[in-house]
C-alpha cells in the first residue's frame, strides 16, 4: 500500500548508488549561488561533539493552484561534521505519474578549493526497488544526485521543485531532523478563496511569521535533534512537524480535513470491489463445506487467501491506494495487502460475515491517538466482524468495538500467524478503520505475552570430563513459531535448515555438535513449531582439580547490553512483542559426585517484566529452571533504569556455576 506522500516513500535507494562513481566526474566547478555562501559563514548550531552534520536552512515553499495542483520548492543546506554525515550528500526525490520534478540543483562549498555543481541530468533515475515475496510493479520512480566533495568541513545544499496532482490536498513540513536545525521555513501560497488548518505535533504552536491574503510563513530556529537510540520509536513518528489542511472554496471536505472523511474517500475508492463471481461462490461454498461453525467457516476462507494468493504488489497511479477487484485478484492468484484484504472480504461475505478496511502502519508509533488525519500507512489489514454466539475466547487480537460489536482484527498477508494473532509490530497501534459511518482511528490490542512463547526443555548426561550429551527440545508459538517458519520454507539445502537451531547453539554450548535432529510441522500454523535435538559437547563443564564447574543454563539468552551506554537514555525502550520465555534444564551428575554449591535463585519484577529462575538437586539431577515475561511493549525514558537493573540481573544469573565435587570411592 502506497504512502500518498512520496517525500516519504524513500528515504535512500540502495541499487541507484552503484552509478554514483561517475556522477563525481560530471559535477562541474560552477559557483555555489550567493544564499549557500551566506550560509557557509553563518553561525552555527549548538552541538556536541559526536554530531555528524548540522542543517543551517531548511526552507519550503508550497504553491497551491485553484484547480488542486501543487508546487513545491525545497531548499536545504547542511555542513558536514563527521565522516557519518557524508549521507547528507545524497538528494533522492521520488515522484510517479502524479508528479513530476521541475528541477534539480545541487553544490558543494568544500574547505578549500573551488565549488561544485551538480543538476538534474546528472541524476540517476531508478524504478522503486522490489519487495520481499513479490514482484512490485509501480510508477514510481526517484532521481539520485550524488553532490561531490561532501567530506567532513564541507557545506552542501540543494534546491529542488515538484509539481504534484495528489489525490488528497493536504502537506506537512517535518521541521525537526536527526541533526540539530538553525533555522526552518515554510511557506504557503494560497489562491483566491481557499483557506487551511494547521495542527502542531511534538511542538508547542507557532505563529505565522507573516500573514497576506494569499500568503503565510512559519519559521523556527534552533531545533535540536532527534536522538537515534537502538530499540526507539521511529523518529519520524516523535519528531516535531506541522500538518497543514487545505480548504477549498466552500469548505468542501478534502479527505485529509477528519478521520472520518479520509475512510469516507477510501469507502469509494473500494465500492464495487468486493463483488463476488460465480467462480469465487463456488470456492467459497468448496472451502466451506462440512464447517459446522461460522469461526470454522471464517478460519478455512482466511487460510485459502493466507496460502493460496500470493503476494505481488502491482500499484499504478491511484493502484497504490485503490484494491483490484475481488474478481481479478481471485482469477490471477495474487494480489498485494489490500487485494488480499478485498478478496477475503468478498468471500466472507458469501457466508453472511461482514468485514472492514484497516490502514496501518507497521512502524508502531509512526500514527499515535494525537495525528491528525494522514495517508501515513503502509500496509492493509482487516477488521472481521464476529457473529453472534461465536466463541472469541481464543483468539487474541479482538476488540468490542460499540457499534460494531466483536472485531477480530487479522492480517490475510502474513501466511505465518493463523487466525486470532497478530504481529508485534501491529500490536498496540494505531490504524484507519474504515467502516460505514466513515473513518475511525481505532487501537489495535496488544496481545497477552503468553501469545508468544519459546520453551526450552533439556535432559542430559554431564561426564566426568565435562562433556555433556543428551536431548534439547525447543518449542515455540506465536511471533517465535512465525519466524522460525518464515525462515524454513524456502531453505533447499538441508545442510542450511539446521542454521538457526546452530546459532542457538553456538552462543551457549562449547565444541557442539548436533547428533540428531527432527523439525516439526513447517506447514501448519496452527500448531506449535519444535526442534528436537540429540547434542553433544566436549568441554561443556571445567575441570578444575576434583571439582566440576557446571553453568545449569544450557542453551538461550537473555539478557541485553542495550542500556550500558555512558548517555542517559533519552528515548522510549520499544520491544518488538510481549512474550514468555521459559527454560527446565536437567543434567545427570556424574557419579562419585555431589553438589558443592548451587547458585542462588534470581527474582525481579517490574510493570515491564518479570525474571525469575531457581536451580536445585532432585535425586541425581541438577535442575534449572527459569521464565521471562514481557508485558509491555514500550518502557517510558523514566523506567530505563529499572530495565538496566533488569537486564543485569538475567546477565548475572545466566553466568553463574554450579561447583561438583568427587567424593572418594
Amino acid at each position: 500500500m502506497r504512502r500518498t506522500d512520496l517525500r516519504s516513500a524513500i528515504r535512500l535507494v540502495p541499487s541507484l548508488l552503484l552509478g554514483c562513481a561517475a556522477l563525481a566526474g560530471q559535477a562541474r566547478a560552477d559557483s555555489a549561488p550567493q544564499w549557500l555562501h551566506a550560509l557557509a559563514a553563518a553561525p552555527v548550531p549548538e552541538h556536541d561533539d559526536k554530531t555528524n552534520a548540522l542543517q543551517l536552512i531548511g526552507e519550503t515553499t508550497i504553491t497551491v493552484r485553484a484547480d488542486g495542483r501543487i508546487r513545491r520548492l525545497e531548499r536545504a543546506a547542511f555542513r558536514i561534521l563527521r565522516p557519518e554525515g557524508q549521507d547528507r550528500g545524497r538528494l533522492v526525490v521520488p515522484f510517479d505519474d502524479q508528479s513530476k520534478i521541475l528541477d534539480m540543483h545541487a553544490w558543494s562549498i568544500p574547505t578549500s578549493g573551488k565549488d561544485f555543481a551538480i543538476k538534474e541530468r546528472d541524476a540517476i533515475e531508478s524504478a522503486l526497488p522490489g519487495i520481499a515475496n513479490g514482484e512490485l510493479v509501480s510508477d514510481v520512480r526517484a532521481k539520485l544526485l550524488l553532490i561531490p566533495a561532501a567530506q567532513p568541513g564541507s557545506v552542501v545544499g540543494y534546491e529542488y521543485e515538484q509539481e504534484a496532482r495528489p489525490y488528497l490536498i493536504g502537506d506537512e513540513w517535518g521541521f525537526q531532523d536527526t541533526v540539530p536545525v538553525r533555522e526552518a521555513r515554510y511557506t504557503l501560497n494560497l489562491p483566491a478563496g481557499w483557506g487551511y488548518r494547521v495542527a502542531w505535533l511534538h511542538h508547542a504552536p507557532v505563529e505565522p511569521a507573516s500573514v497576506s491574503p494569499t500568503q503565510v510563513s512559519w519559521v523556527v530556529h534552533d531545533e535540536a535533534a532527534v536522538p537515534i537510540e537502538s530499540d526507539m520509536p521511529p523518529w519520524r513518528g516523535i519528531a516535531a512537524r506541522m500538518v497543514v489542511t487545505l480548504v477549498p472554496p466552500g469548505g468542501a471536505p478534502t479527505g485529509l480535513d477528519s478521520w472520518k472523511n479520509l475512510g469516507d474517500w477510501y469507502a469509494e475508492l473500494v465500492r464495487g470491489r468486493r463483488d463476488a463471481t460465480p467462480e469465487i461462490r463456488e470456492r467459497v461454498a468448496a472451502l466451506t463445506a462440512g464447517k459446522d461453525t461460522p469461526l470454522a467457516k471464517i478460519e478455512a476462507l482466511a487460510r485459502y487467501v493466507q496460502t493460496d494468493i500470493r503476494y505481488v504488489a502491482i500499484e499504478l497511479g491511484i493502484g497504490g491506494h485503490q484494491p483490484h477487484p475481488a474478481a481479478d485478484v481471485f482469477r490471477h492468484r495474487y494480489g498485494d495487502c489490500k487485494d488480499k484484504v478485498t478478496l477475503l472480504g468478498s468471500m466472507l461475505k458469501e457466508i453472511g460475515v461482514e468485514s472492514y478496511y484497516v490502514a496501518i502502519n507497521t512502524s508502531r508509533g509512526a500514527v499515535g491517538p494525537d495525528s491528525p488525519p494522514s495517508t501515513d500507512f503502509d500496509h492493509m489489514v482487516m477488521a472481521i466482524q464476529l457473529p453472534a454466539g461465536v466463541d472469541a475466547t481464543k483468539l487474541g487480537a479482538v476488540v468490542q468495538h460499540p457499534a460494531l460489536g466483536k472485531l477480530l482484527y487479522f492480517d490475510p498477508t502474513d501466511a505465518m500467524t493463523p487466525l486470532g494473532g497478530l504481529t508485534g509490530d501491529l500490536q498496540d497501534n494505531h490504524a484507519l478503520l474504515v467502516a460505514p459511518g466513515g473513518g475511525e482511528l481505532v487501537h489495535l490490542p496488544q496481545l497477552k505475552p503468553a501469545a508468544n512463547t519459546v520453551q526450552r526443555t533439556a535432559h542430559v548426561v554431564l561426564d566426568a570430563d565435562g562433556g555433556l550429551h543428551g536431548a534439547l527440545v525447543v518449542r515455540s508459538t506465536g511471533d517465535y513459531a512465525a519466524m522460525e517458519r518464515y525462515a524454513l520454507r524456502s531453505v533447499e539445502r538441508e545442510s542450511d535448515r539446521l542454521k538457526p537451531i546452530e546459532a542457538l547453539l553456538a552462543e551457549s554450548v562449547p565444541n557442539y555438535q548436533i547428533v540428531d535432529s527432527k523439525i516439526g510441522d513447517i506447514a501448519n500454523n496452527d500448531v506449535p513449531f519444535e526442534w528436537n535435538l540429540t547434542i553433544n559437547s566436549t568441554k561443556y563443564a571445567k575441570v578444575s582439580g576434583d571439582l566440576l564447574l557446571v553453568r545449569p543454563r544450557i542453551v538461550g539468552t537473555k539478557g541485553s547490553g542495550l542500556l550500558e551506554t555512558r548517555e542517559a537514555r533519552r528515548q522510549p525502550v520499544e520491544f518488538a512483542r510481549t512474550r514468555i520465555d521459559s527454560d527446565t534444564f536437567e543434567i545427570e551428575i556424574p557419579p562419585r559426585y555431589e553438589v558443592d554449591e548451587l547458585p542462588p535463585p534470581t527474582k525481579v519484577e517490574y510493570p515491564f517484566g518479570a525474571y525469575r529462575s531457581r536451580t536445585e538437586v532432585v535425586g541425581r539431577v541438577l535442575r534449572y529452571t527459569r521464565t521471562l515475561e514481557i508485558r509491555q511493549l514500550s518502557v517510558p525514558v523514566a523506567q530505563a533504569g529499572d530495565l538496566k537493573a533488569f537486564y543485569r540481573a538475567i546477565h548475572g544469573d545466566e553466568g553463574r556455576m554450579a561447583v561438583l565435587h568427587q567424593v572418594a570411592k
